[in-house]
């Protein structure tokens, strides 16, 4: 890393320790409810600032590297949800991802002329997810609209909720093929929960359509085994902070016409004496394009993440590595391994994360990167 980069990082936790003092989470839900109580409108926000130092092949040699560097928001996003009545449910929320983060686009001319042109995302403004529930009992649930596809615990987890600064490297590859937005689909699903340890989502969704809508719809489904106590929201947690005791086995699948994804899980969530805790996560998914989407190659995913929460001092340590196999030995596999340092100065609410992640793809040289992410959370 260069002097000039370790100055950008400096500078960053400058305005990070800012925007932290500046912060004031809000200790009440901001919400309308009718004169009964049966019906309400719950709204929130998300804001997740983010710097980032990032190494790049320069353009026209790849055996060189440039420092990218940007400071953007990663995401701004705004949430409401409620009840119509009793057992009937909404949630939705938009998106704003990387507004203002650099964008170098490059084409080549059927001559061999390389154009480079710069800007800065737009952050354009669009649903990210918006669905109803009816909750007939606890056992079974219909939902209905744009949401995550239930293909593993991470990429059903909220981003407001994650232990490292983002969701796995591997976790959405299904999304650019089926026309999914961030792992969301437009579909149906049933939900429930047996037993008060066991869960199933089963869903049919749109999937790639096709010419003139002619292709077959896709189906997701999963089950979860819980030992100790469920996860019962729609959004799975990255890490409780040491406030719930959660051990968790799942099993998914995915498939549309050819194509198939399988995948297991396993995440832990521990409470530790003096209100510490202990979050552990293990994820497979095994995608298989297939004559149907042949830009997903055969390849074997894993992520692990690992992270410990100490209460006295808001602190917690996180490691994540990421694997990305392939079945044909042309394509050139990918690992990722990051580590950092989190203040969880208001939980979930306020916090500031701090991560260093070096990049090995076969046959290249290895990359680094450097975030440093601020997120204020109201919901």
């Amino acid at each position: 890393m260069t002097h000039k980069a370790g100055m950008g990082i400096a500078a960053a936790v400058v305005w990070a320790v800012i925007l932290a003092g500046s912060a004031v989470p809000a200790r009440a839900q901001w919400q309308i409810a009718s004169p009964d109580g049966k019906a309400n409108l719950k709204l929130g926000i998300l804001f997740q600032g983010q710097a980032e130092w990032m190494e790049f092949p320069e353009v026209g040699d790849p055996n060189d590297f440039d420092l990218s560097r940007n400071i953007f928001i990663r995401r701004f996003r705004i949430l409401g949800g409620g009840n119509v009545t009793e057992k009937l449910s909404f949630f939705f929320e938009t998106d704003s991802p990387n507004l203002g983060k650099g964008i170098t686009k490059v084409t080549v001319s059927p001559g061999g002329t390389v154009a480079v042109e710069n800007s800065k995302e737009a952050g354009d403004i669009y649903l990210q997810d918006v669905f109803v529930t009816y909750s007939f009992l606890d056992e079974f649930k219909i939902e209905g609209g744009l949401m995550l596809t239930p293909n593993s615990h991470n990429s059903e987890s909220s981003a407001a909720a994650l232990l490292p600064i983002d969701y796995g490297p591997y976790s959405f590859l299904a999304s650019t093929p089926t026309l999914s937005r961030v792992g969301r689909d437009w579909g149906a699903q049933a939900r429930g929960y047996l037993f008060k340890h066991f869960e199933y989502r089963f869903g049919v969704y749109q999937g790639f359509r096709g010419e003139n809508s002619t292709a077959p719809f896709r189906y997701v489904g999963r089950v979860v085994a819980y030992v100790f106590e469920p996860e019962t929201g729609f959004f799975y947690t990255g890490t409780s902070l040491g406030t719930k005791k959660i051990l968790a086995l799942g099993f998914s699948g995915d498939g549309q016409e050819t194509y198939r994804s399988y995948g297991g899980d396993i995440f832990m969530d521990l409470p530790i004496p003096n209100g510490d805790g202990l979050t552990l996560q293990g994820d497979y998914i095994y995608y298989d394009g297939n004559d149907t989407f042949q830009q997903l190659p055969v390849q074997n995913t894993w992520l692990a993440e690992a992270g410990y929460y100490n209460k006295a001092a808001r602190l917690g340590p996180f490691v994540q590595i990421g694997v990305q196999d392939f079945a044909d030995p042309d394509l050139h596999d990918e690992n990722r391994y990051q580590g950092g340092l989190a203040y969880w100065a208001f939980g979930h609410k306020f916090n500031l994360k701090l991560g260093y992640t070096q990049i090995y793809k076969q046959h290249e040289r290895r990359r680094n990167q450097v975030v440093l992410q601020c997120q204020v959370f109201q919901f």
